[in-house]
C-alpha cells in the first residue's frame, strides 16, 4: 500500500491493517506491475536511484541492492540485507523502462549483464563486490540473463525494419524545415537567444530529461511548436556572425543539430526510425541566411570541423564552400554524446548553454561513458563499446587515447583499474546500434 508519509509502497498488516515500514526494494515492486501513478512513480525513483540504492554513476556498487545501504542492517553479502539478485532488477529494469526511466533501466540491464559473466551464474551477489553467494548454475540467473543478452546484442532484427522496401523513402530534394507559409524572414534581435528561449519551452513540455525521451506526437499539435516554428522561420535572415565565441557556435549549432533532428521527425511522421527515410540526415534542413545547413553538415562540417564522416571519401565541405567560415575552431569528441540522432543508442535529449557548455559536455561524456554503452568485463579480457567508438575512433585520437578518454570518465571501481593496465591487450567488441525511435 502507499504510504504518503513515507513516499513509497509498504507492505501492510492484514490483521492491524497498519502499514509496516519497509527498507527493502520490494517497496519499488509496483512499478514493474504498473500499479504506481506517474507521481508515485517519480517519487519511487527518487529514493531507488539514491545512495540507498546505489545511484546513478555511484561507483562503488552494483545496481540495485535489495536493501537499503544506508541503513544499519545493511549487509552487502546476507540474503535479504543487501546483495543483488538479478530477479529483482529483471522486473524493477522493466518497471523503470515503463515509466520511461530509460537510463537507470539501461544502467540496471548493464550490471545484470556483467555480473553473472564476471562471477558465475550464483543466485544473488554482492552488491560491493560483486562476488556470487548462494547456487552455482541458478536457473533465474540464467534464464534472466539469456533474455538481456538476447534483447541488448543479438535482437538484431527489430532494429532492421526501416530496411523493408515497404516502409523506405527518400527524399528527392532537400527539404527546408524552416520555410514557413504565411511567415516573411525578417532580421530580429536577440533571435539566438530567444530562439534558445523557444526550444527551452518544447524541452520542458515534450523533453523528458530523466527518461532521454520525446512526444513527438503532442510537439506536433502545441502552440509551443507552432511558436517555434515561426521563430526557426527568421533563421533565414539570422546573422550567423553574432555567434562570436567558440562556446557560443558549439551550443547553438549542437542545440540546432537536436532541434532539425527533431523537427525533422516531427514534419515528416516517421513512425519508427531515422531510418525509414534513407536520405533524413543529408535532405532535411534549415535555411540560416543564403546557406542551407543538414544534419549532416553541422556535425560533420562545423562540430567536427569538416572531418571526413565514417566511410565517405570526402569532407561534406569542398574548398570554396563559404559555409566552413562558421566552423568550431577544433574538434571537441565530446559532441557525440551531445548530439541526439532520434535513436535508442544515441545520446539522450539534452540542452545545452554557451555559459555553460564545458561542464555540460562533461556530464553528457560520463553518463554515456557510464551507460550500457560501455561494458568492462575484466574476467573475459574484453571491452563492449558503442559503435560509436568505432565510426569516430579518429575524433578520440586513435585506440590509445580513446582509452585514456574512457578512462577518464568511467566511474571509480575494479574496471577502471584492469582497463587502465591492460589497455595494451584487452579486446574490443563493438554493440549493435539500435536505431529505433527514442520515443
Amino acid at each position: 500500500m502507499w504510504s504518503p508519509e513515507r513516499e513509497q509502497f509498504d507492505p501492510i498488516d492484514l490483521v492491524s491493517k497498519e502499514l509496516l515500514p519497509t527498507a527493502t526494494a520490494a517497496s519499488f515492486m509496483p512499478l514493474f506491475a504498473v500499479a504506481a501513478t506517474v507521481e508515485q512513480a517519480g517519487l519511487l525513483y527518487e529514493r531507488l536511484n539514491s545512495v540507498s540504492f546505489c545511484a546513478l554513476h555511484q561507483g562503488n556498487c552494483f545496481t540495485i541492492p535489495n536493501f537499503d545501504m544506508a541503513h544499519e542492517e545493511f549487509d552487502s553479502r546476507n540474503y535479504w540485507r543487501g546483495p543483488v539478485w538479478i530477479n529483482i532488477n529483471w522486473m524493477l529494469s522493466q518497471g523503470l523502462r515503463s515509466y520511461g526511466y530509460r537510463e537507470k533501466s539501461d544502467a540496471m540491464k548493464k550490471d545484470m549483464i556483467q555480473l553473472p559473466v564476471r562471477f558465475g551464474f550464483h543466485e544473488y551477489f554482492d552488491s560491493i563486490t560483486g562476488k556470487g553467494y548462494g547456487s552455482f548454475g541458478f536457473s533465474w540467473t540464467s534464464a534472466l540473463f539469456i533474455d538481456l543478452v538476447y534483447e541488448y546484442y543479438d535482437q538484431d532484427k527489430h532494429t532492421l525494419t526501416w530496411l523493408k522496401r515497404s516502409k523506405e523513402r527518400k527524399l528527392a530534394v532537400p527539404k527546408i524545415l524552416n520555410q514557413v507559409p504565411g511567415v516573411h524572414p525578417v532580421a530580429v534581435k536577440d533571435l539566438a537567444s530567444r530562439l534558445m528561449s523557444s526550444i527551452g519551452d518544447l524541452k520542458k513540455t515534450f523533453y523528458d530529461m530523466n527518461r532521454g525521451l520525446v512526444d513527438y506526437q503532442a510537439m506536433r499539435r502545441s502552440p509551443e511548436y507552432q511558436v517555434y516554428l515561426e521563430l526557426a522561420a527568421q533563421l533565414q535572415a539570422f546573422d550567423l556572425d553574432s555567434l562570436v565565441t567558440q562556446d557560443e557556435r558549439r551550443a547553438f549549432w549542437i542545440n540546432l543539430y537536436n532541434t532539425i533532428v527533431v523537427h525533422g521527425i516531427v514534419e515528416l511522421e516517421v513512425d519508427s526510425s531515422v531510418r525509414e527515410v534513407s536520405n533524413f540526415f543529408t535532405h532535411v534542413c534549415y535555411r540560416i541566411g543564403e546557406n542551407t545547413f543538414s544534419p549532416d553538415d553541422i556535425e560533420h562540417g562545423i562540430l567536427r570541423s569538416n572531418a571526413r564522416p565514417p566511410y565517405r571519401a570526402f569532407s561534406v565541405f569542398g574548398k570554396r564552400d563559404l559555409r566552413s567560415r562558421y566552423m568550431v575552431d577544433s574538434l571537441d569528441p565530446r559532441i557525440h554524446f551531445a548530439l541526439v540522432c532520434g535513436s535508442r543508442s544515441c545520446a539522450p535529449i539534452r540542452f545545452y548553454e554557451a555559459d555553460n557548455i564545458g561542464e555540460q559536455l562533461d556530464t553528457a561524456a560520463r553518463n554515456f561513458v557510464n551507460s550500457s554503452e560501455v561494458v568492462v568485463l575484466p574476467e573475459q579480457k574484453k571491452v563492449l563499446l558503442s559503435q560509436i567508438f568505432n565510426w569516430y575512433e579518429r575524433d578520440f585520437g586513435g585506440r590509445r587515447q580513446l582509452f585514456d578518454f574512457l578512462l577518464g570518465y568511467l566511474d571509480q571501481d575494479d574496471k577502471i583499474e584492469y582497463l587502465a593496465y591492460n589497455r595494451e591487450s584487452i579486446k574490443v567488441e563493438f554493440l549493435f546500434y539500435d536505431w529505433n525511435l527514442n520515443h
